[in-house]
């Protein structure tokens, strides 16, 4: 029988869409699906809303047969967090039991890692989590001797290792021809020269007195720094007796194979896991128990619903083929293996084959963007995707490429483009007008107009095309971003108003206090990351407390709407950092950093990043620069494609064709991934989507057959 009845649909229409258009037939149909599928839905779709229209005829329905539940998995707490602002009230029964509602990690833990802790080590789970298992783990392997077989093993492990050295460094420790005939370098360039940094056999006589110390120092850091990144990287295969590590595999029984473990063991008695070991054991576990987890699931839950699966990894996979059964509960899978972009050249074929299953639903027309935008991505796909309709309703103008001759040309033109941009539809307003408006009416007022780019930063040395290229400031959005202030204030009054990211905004706001206070990480600035380590290694309870102070901090910003009580938060931070933190790194307060916190909130000046993230500003109009990956699941009002270098080839070399509207039918893996990072990027936008090539590469793939689909500006 169908999961729902039309008057069930219609009331669950209500509740999430209210005075809009009613479901359409295949919208409907998803709803109404009662056994196992797979509903395959394009960018923009509304397939969350679809998801979550299901949920709501359920939660009129709890409890369901035999007592059973729901279970909901995720990757992101986002998601969940949607889910509860969306449904409101009608999410409580729902997040009750026998229900469950979370990340895929979450479930993990609480059910099959936690049970394995106590079965292998008679522990409980203190930590999971990547920065301090790193912390722990590097502050036991430091304990070692020199003489233990584990850090033998790592020391001969580094010093096989090329170490590239930079000419002017080497001038400093003295020079090629002494350096070289010290066997301190040694030259593996073939047609350019490039020096490796030797780690052992230097004859000393030849090093001058003054510059012996700094390749001491040289040579020290180097196999501290390579060991710790090294033993960070092992991967313990419990199944095959095995370590993997980054260029072959140790057995367990050997002794350095067994000193690690005995480091690893010590942690997992203590409950202290990465995610990679909760994992490694929760599948440990299940393969030495012989363990049948589809009984469990078979008798609590009727249905599972997991959201967004295409961004499956091969565990995650593998964990929902072991916990769940298609026979004995109803699986419905939510995606679009056209936009799988994480680790795309990791992912194999099969997955996403096993995701889908043989009962397919699909969605093919777009709320999002209009026919303009979707007549492109109908071919810059990895598959012919002729059926991809846009909305009627949204009136994007006609796509745009941007053919320049210097990158850093290419943002002060699409911000031109903004402004001039009109749609006719829309009476005549720009593009901008039309971004501005929509995000004053968005809740946290966010930046809705985008630039984004497969591949970020690489370095200084690198020539290829990369996101920095159009913008030197460029920081990959991460959890250990760096962002710049000019004033303390910049970082706590422009907060976005929920907690998670106005805690994020305030620890880089403390990031800057301690670089302005000459507090390094050897001689780095420090990350969150590396800041959330060394205080895990100072002390056990530090990170914690310090992550409880940001919390509370975060909760009195969001919730505060007077100045008075955030200068009196800002005098609080302060106080914090002069008198726990700074004395742990034996520093004290300097005028630059007092300056900083008393420092007006001030605005933020054309082309510079602004503190919430990278943020290109020209004439008042805010532009964010991010990856792909970091923008996905977005919705802008415009974007900005920015192509970048990708083993050796722009997305024009391998895609020219595909611009043109000819449909991609080949095999080649690099090809296939630059379609799909290309689907995700250029499918984010409602109005308008420009893309940005360098001018002799479009030469070449200039046609009409292109122009017919995209309008062309050269700069």
């Amino acid at each position: 029988m169908p999961f729902a009845t039309d008057n069930e649909i219609k009331r669950a229409h209500d509740v999430l869409l209210k005075g809009k258009n009613p479901f359409d037939k295949s919208r409907e149909n998803i709803i109404k699906e009662n056994s196992s599928c797979y509903v395959q839905a394009c960018p923009g779709s509304g397939k969350t809303t679809a998801l979550l229209a299901k949920l709501v005829i359920l939660s009129n329905k709890m409890p369901l047969s035999e007592g059973k539940g729901v279970c909901v998995l995720t990757h992101t707490n986002v998601a969940i967090d949607e889910i509860r602002a969306k449904l409101g009230t009608k999410a409580d029964v729902l997040f009750r039991y026998p229900n469950f509602f979370g990340t895929i990690q979450t479930f993990l833990h609480k059910y099959i890692t936690a049970a394995a802790l106590h079965y292998f080590y008679g522990s409980q789970i203190t930590y999971v989590d990547n920065d301090v298992a790193s912390a722990v783990l590097l502050k036991r392997y430091d304990t070692l001797t020199f003489n233990n077989k584990l850090k033998k093993l790592i020391y001969a492990h580094v010093v096989s290792k090329a170490h590239i050295i930079e000419t002017d460094e080497i001038e400093s420790l003295g020079g090629i021809d002494i350096l070289t005939s010290a066997n301190v370098i040694k030259n593996i360039g073939k047609r350019v020269c490039k020096y490796d940094f030797q780690l052992e056999k230097y004859d000393w006589n030849k090093i001058p007195k003054d510059k012996k110390e700094l390749i001491r120092t040289k040579k020290d850091n180097i196999i501290a720094c390579q060991g710790k990144m090294l033993i960070l990287s092992f991967m313990v295969d419990w199944l095959n007796n095995k370590i993997h590590t980054d260029s072959n595999s140790i057995r367990m029984e050997t002794e350095a194979g067994a000193e690690y473990i005995k480091l690893k063991e010590e942690m997992f008695a203590e409950g202290i896991l990465s995610f990679d070991d909760a994992y490694d054991l929760a599948f440990r576990y299940i393969h030495e128990k012989d363990l049948s987890f589809s009984d469990f699931s078979d008798k609590r839950f009727q249905y599972l619903f997991v959201d967004e699966v295409q961004d499956c990894d091969n565990r995650q996979v593998e964990l929902i083929k072991k916990i769940f059964a298609d026979d004995k509960v109803i699986i419905q899978r939510f995606g679009d293996y056209c936009q799988a972009i994480y680790d795309v050249e990791e992912k194999e074929d099969t997955e996403n084959n096993e995701l889908k299953g043989d009962n397919v639903l699909y969605i093919h027309d777009s709320n999002r963007f209009g026919e303009n935008i979707a007549k492109p991505l109908r071919t810059l796909c990895m598959e012919n995707n002729r059926t991809l309709l846009g909305n009627p309703d949204v009136h994007s103008a006609k796509p745009i490429i941007i053919a320049y001759e210097d990158p850093l040309s290419v943002l002060p033109k699409y911000a031109n483009l903004l402004s001039t941009t009109l749609i006719p539809e829309m009476g005549d307003c720009s593009v901008l007008e039309i971004a501005k408006k929509e995000r004053a009416e968005d809740p946290l007022h966010r930046v809705n107009l985008k630039a984004c780019g497969w591949v970020g930063k690489k370095g200084a040395t690198n020539k290829k095309r990369l996101i920095e290229s159009y913008f030197p400031a460029f920081e990959k959005k991460k959890a250990n971003q760096r962002v710049e202030g000019y004033s303390f204030e910049n970082f706590i009054l422009k907060s976005p108003k929920n907690v998670k990211d106005c805690a994020s905004s305030i620890i880089q706001g403390i990031l800057k206090v301690l670089d302005l206070c000459h507090v390094k990480n050897g001689t780095r600035r420090y990350t969150r990351t590396s800041l959330l380590e060394s205080l895990q290694v100072t002390d056990i309870e530090l990170k914690e407390m310090f992550l409880q102070e940001v919390m509370s901090w975060s909760l009195l910003i969001t919730q505060s709407h007077s100045d008075k009580d955030i200068h009196q938060l800002k005098d609080t931070i302060y106080q914090y950092i002069l008198k726990t933190l700074l004395p742990i790194f034996a520093k004290s307060i300097t005028q630059e950093a007092t300056e900083f916190f008393n420092a007006a909130n001030s605005g933020v000046q054309d082309g510079q990043v602004e503190e919430q993230g990278d943020v290109y500003v020209k004439d008042g109009i805010e532009i964010e620069v991010a990856t792909v990956h970091a923008v996905k699941g977005e919705t802008h009002a415009s974007t900005l494609y920015l192509e970048t270098s990708y083993f050796g080839k722009h997305e024009s070399e391998r895609l020219s064709s595909q611009f043109k509207g000819i449909p991609y039918i080949g095999t080649d893996e690099r090809t296939l991934s630059s379609l799909k990072v290309a689907y995700v990027g250029m499918s984010r936008p409602r109005y308008l989507l420009c893309v940005a090539i360098q001018k002799d590469r479009f030469d070449k793939m200039d046609s009409p057959e292109l122009r017919e689909i995209w309008n062309v500006v050269e700069v």
